[in-house]
């Protein structure tokens, strides 16, 4: 599977690990993938 097969796992399940594994793929394909968490407002995010 290629980031993108990863990406689409994680929208249709929410699956953290598919994030994850996601972010490791897509990290070997030399794509930017902000590991920064928490720069973004605090209207985005969990509710």
């Amino acid at each position: 599977m290629n980031a993108e097969d990863y990406w689409n796992v994680f929208l249709e399940t929410g699956a953290p690990e598919a994030y994850l594994l996601y972010s490791a793929a897509a990290k070997t394909e030399g794509k930017h993938v902000s590991d920064d968490s928490g720069n973004r407002p605090q209207s985005v995010g969990l509710r």
